[in-house]
């Protein structure tokens, strides 16, 4: 199995969906509204959407939101919150590489550093996917780590409150491969639990060959803190494309 077919269970699933609050995840709305320029009534795709807090947040503005996910508990989640929230949005079990539909969107959002967890091809894969179920003109937001964003802050050890819990790291650079090779120890309610993520980071300009290579064009990239270009020294980077 893939690293990401086994890491969204357990514990991790209310560690995530306790990761940010309700204001930190409306200012996040916030910036991917503004960015996208949203219309009235848009058809908006979520992929992958975690346990849903970005398309709660864009449903409840009145856009009609698409959820994707592989992970069941997180879909699970993911659902009984939206219905407890009298939200009407669709969520739907696969891959994020294969998306079935074709020019059934307004935009896309890929939110949460959720980029760069499969092998090369996939990772094009997803991107071309994306693009397929984007109508002419609409716009793919992706917020992504890069080497520009993370090697100058790189740490091989740490940890953080995790919910009602914490979660400790040992990561490692491969130079080789381009990934960070991360060890994730969680420890809540007296269980600890252990599982490994791989990420594939790369550089700026890598990405925007990957999706001008997908279809897309007017790629900017953008520091939203500072409602700004991206510039060397920014910690958060969000990729703006037009299809």
């Amino acid at each position: 199995m893939e690293w990401w077919e086994q890491f969204f269970k357990g514990d991790w699933v209310q560690i995530q969906a306790d990761s940010w609050t309700e204001d930190e995840t409306a200012a996040q709305a916030d910036t991917i509204e503004r960015y996208l320029e949203l219309e009235p009534g848009s058809t908006v795709l979520d992929v992958p959407c975690g346990e849903g807090r970005i398309a709660r947040q864009l449903a409840g503005r009145g856009y009609r939101l698409t959820g994707v996910d592989q992970s069941a508990a997180l879909l699970d989640l993911a659902r009984r919150t939206a219905a407890a929230a009298g939200l009407d949005i669709s969520w739907e079990q696969r891959d994020m590489r294969n998306l079935h539909w074709s020019e059934a969107f307004d935009a896309a959002v890929c939110w949460w550093g959720s980029f760069g967890y499969l092998e090369e091809a996939g990772n094009a894969t997803f991107l071309d996917a994306v693009a397929r179920i984007l109508r002419p003109g609409g716009r793919l937001i992706l917020e992504t780590h890069t080497v520009e964003t993370i090697l100058p802050v790189f740490q091989t050890r740490g940890w953080e409150k995790a919910g009602d819990g914490f979660a400790l790291t040992e990561a490692r650079w491969d130079h080789q491969t381009g990934r960070i090779e991360t060890t994730w120890t969680l420890l809540v309610a007296g269980r600890t639990t252990v599982t490994n993520a791989s990420i594939r980071l790369y550089t700026y300009a890598e990405i925007v060959r990957l999706l001008s290579g997908a279809g897309f064009q007017k790629v900017r990239g953008v520091d939203p803190s500072h409602d700004a270009d991206f510039r060397l020294g920014s910690r958060q980077l969000v990729f703006v494309a037009e299809k």
